[in-house]
């Protein structure tokens, strides 16, 4: 008998701390998709003479967010797109998420380019399409 509860417990304790792993991953990966943190922008790029036509949008916190984008050269074939939020502090606004669309004009080579991306100084994540005129 004694070695059936001693069993038991046994059970019961490892049974815990997989449930407890379980919860703990499951949890992670959930709030990872609810703030979409893993989700990347899509950019669409159009090539042509030298020129990278960037556009896209990207989702801001409330409708009184307007997006900003500044493109930096960090060095001949990497560059940074980055993009600032700034509140209109005159207006009351819901806190839901919008998209906001951009637009840039880069002056780069047509290959062997490179593109990081930050949101008001944080990196995200980001899928650049090349396409070609008319497309």
């Amino acid at each position: 008998m004694r070695e059936i509860v001693q069993r038991m417990v046994w059970f019961t304790i490892v049974a815990s701390a997989i449930a407890y792993a379980t919860y703990l991953v499951a949890g992670s990966i959930v709030s990872a998709q609810a703030s979409r943190t893993h989700a990347p922008i899509i950019i669409r790029d159009e090539l042509g003479g030298g020129v990278h036509r960037l556009s896209g949008m990207v989702m801001v916190p409330t409708p009184c967010h307007e997006l900003i984008l500044r493109t930096e050269e960090v060095s001949k074939s990497d560059y940074a797109l980055l993009f600032k939020t700034w509140r209109e502090p005159s207006t009351v606004c819901e806190a839901e998420e919008v998209p906001r669309h951009f637009r840039a004009m880069l002056f780069a080579p047509a290959s062997g380019v490179d593109f990081t991306a930050t949101l008001d100084g944080k990196g995200f994540p980001i899928v650049v399409m090349p396409v070609t005129p008319g497309e």
